[in-house]
C-alpha cells in the first residue's frame, strides 16, 4: 500500500513539477509578443488586388491602340477565350514584336461626353510565336471573355500597395483637399456597394495616386452639411479620371457623390 502511495506521489510531483517549468514568465511574455505581432501584421493587406490590375473598368481618353487580336485558335468552337487559349495579332516581327511580351487585352466599349470611351480590362497575355506580320500570343490569366477585336496594350506590373481601410467620419472638410465625383458605376444599377469599382472624374493631372484612398460623401439635401458614406481606394490612374475599388460604405454609392483625398 506504501509503495503504491508513494508511485502515486511521485506521478503527481512528476506532473506538478512540468507544470511548474512550464510556466515561464519569459516565454509566455515572448508569445504575447509575437501574438500582438501577428494582430499588427494582419491588419495591412494589398489593397490593389490580381482582378484589379487584370479585370477592371477604366477611361480610355487616347488613340485607339493598334495591336488587335485578329483571330485565334478555336473561334470555330467558341467566341470567348480562357486561360491558355491562344489566339492570333495584326502585328509581326516587322514590326517590332518580340517573344515573351507581356499585353493587357483592352475592350473598348461606348464613349462617355466629353470624357472618353469606356473600357475594361480582359486580362494579362503573352506572345509565344512571331512570323513576319502576325504574332501567336496565348492568355497567361484572362477575365473570362478575351474576344475577337479586343485591343491589346503595354502590360505594366504595378507596385504593391499596403495598407488598410482607414475608414470614413466627417472630419474632412470641403476644400481641405483633392476633390472630385464618381462619373460611372460598374453595375447595371445606379448604384455599387463594397467591392465594385466606381470612376471618378480627377486623375494623374490634378495630382491623384494609386494607393490612395478618398473619403465618399453625400449632401441629402441642399443647405444641409455632406455626410462621410464611405471610403475608396484608387486601383488605376489615367490623365484625368481614374478608377477606384469601394473597401467601405454604410450606405449604396451614387454617381454624383463626392470624394476627397484624406
Amino acid at each position: 500500500m506504501k509503495k503504491s502511495l508513494f508511485t502515486i506521489s511521485g506521478i503527481f510531483v512528476f506532473l506538478l513539477s512540468g507544470l511548474i517549468l512550464d510556466f515561464n514568465p519569459c516565454l509566455m511574455i515572448a508569445q504575447e509578443a509575437q501574438i500582438q505581432k501577428a494582430k499588427i501584421f494582419a491588419e495591412e493587406y494589398p489593397l490593389i488586388s490580381d482582378s484589379d490590375m487584370y479585370c477592371s473598368i477604366l477611361i480610355w481618353d487616347k488613340a485607339f491602340p493598334e495591336l488587335k487580336i485578329i483571330g485565334s485558335e478555336r473561334e470555330d468552337e467558341r467566341a470567348m477565350m480562357v486561360d491558355s487559349d491562344t489566339f492570333y495579332l495584326n502585328k509581326g516581327r516587322e514590326q517590332g514584336m518580340e517573344i515573351g511580351q507581356m499585353f493587357l487585352a483592352l475592350e473598348i466599349g461606348p464613349q462617355i461626353p466629353k470624357i472618353g470611351y469606356l473600357a475594361q480590362k480582359k486580362g494579362k497575355v503573352r506572345i509565344i510565336r512571331i512570323e513576319d506580320n502576325i504574332s501567336v500570343a496565348r492568355v497567361e490569366k484572362g477575365c473570362g471573355d478575351i474576344r475577337i477585336g479586343n485591343y491589346l496594350i503595354p502590360f505594366e506590373e504595378q507596385p504593391t500597395v499596403l495598407g488598410k481601410d482607414q475608414g470614413y467620419d466627417n472630419n474632412l472638410r470641403p476644400g481641405e483637399s483633392l476633390e472630385g465625383r464618381v462619373i460611372y458605376l460598374d453595375t447595371d444599377f445606379n448604384i455599387v456597394s463594397t467591392g465594385h469599382w466606381a470612376l471618378i472624374n480627377i486623375g494623374a493631372d490634378q495630382g491623384l495616386k494609386l494607393g490612395q484612398q478618398m473619403t465618399i460623401f453625400r449632401q441629402k439635401k441642399a443647405g444641409f452639411p455632406r455626410e462621410a458614406i464611405g471610403n475608396l481606394v484608387i486601383i488605376d490612374v489615367q490623365k484625368n479620371t481614374a478608377t477606384a475599388r469601394i473597401l467601405s460604405a454604410r450606405e449604396a454609392v451614387e454617381k454624383g457623390d463626392v470624394v476627397q483625398v484624406k
